[in-house]
């Protein structure tokens, strides 16, 4: 692994992400609380993954990998929503913002075990999906936990360096997860002919993408 290679990873990253940027924008979600927060917590792994990339690109790794976390509970919390929470628990996350409101959310169990359990047992959610999300977790998690709470994996890494090959593969799995959003962001605005431009990414970029299940990195993606 050299630096140009990175180099390039990461300028092909951002035009990925443009473009994923581009069409997730000219989309609204269906009618519907339902729809509507699972595209809200979609964005908030969109925005986190592109904010990544650009403080990676800026050299501030250890921020950077403090968000990968984040970026994939958010895209998570959208296929639950959309696919396994019940009517009761899409109502304590569209309610108004308060001292009270916060609170109830803070007691509700909305655990990432949680999430792929119900999800797992969903017979509506498509299983590749499924799948996916639940390998990139075994494969990442408990490093991804570490540099979002400034664990060992933090601590060291920003004391001795990060391979290139590390934040390569980091790069690509965070851009994995981004495409995966713009599959989800497409599937919530309730038009299939909205998945078109996503496959059209998957082949144009195909080189930023890796298949999750290729086990590329296990510290921290």
């Amino acid at each position: 692994m050299t630096e140009d290679k990175l180099a390039t990873l990461l300028e092909r990253s951002l035009a990925f992400q443009a473009a994923v940027q581009e069409h997730v924008g000219a989309l609204v979600p269906a009618s519907g609380a339902r729809f509507e927060i699972a595209y809200q917590s979609n964005l908030l792994s969109l925005e986190h993954g592109f904010s990544a990339l650009i403080l990676i690109d800026q050299g501030l790794l250890s921020s950077s990998f403090s968000l990968l976390r984040p970026q994939y509970e958010s895209l998570l919390r959208g296929v639950w929503l959309l696919y396994a929470a019940t009517n009761e628990e899409v109502a304590k996350l569209t309610q108004p913002l308060t001292v009270l409101s916060a609170q109830q959310a803070a007691n509700a169990d909305f655990s990432v075990k949680k999430m792929l359990d119900k999800l797992d047992v969903c017979t509506d959610a498509p299983m590749p999906l499924i799948l996916q999300l639940k390998e990139f977790k075994d494969v990442t998690g408990k490093a991804l936990n570490d540099f979002t709470h400034g664990g060992l994996h933090a601590l060291s890494r920003s004391a001795t360096g990060y391979p290139i090959q590390l934040v390569y593969d980091v790069v690509r799995n965070s851009n994995a997860v981004v495409a995966i959003g713009a599959q989800l962001a497409s599937i919530l605005s309730g038009y299939t002919e909205n998945m078109q431009p996503v496959r059209r990414m998957h082949e144009d970029f195909a080189d930023c993408l890796p298949i999750i299940g290729s086990h590329e990195s296990h510290e921290p993606a």
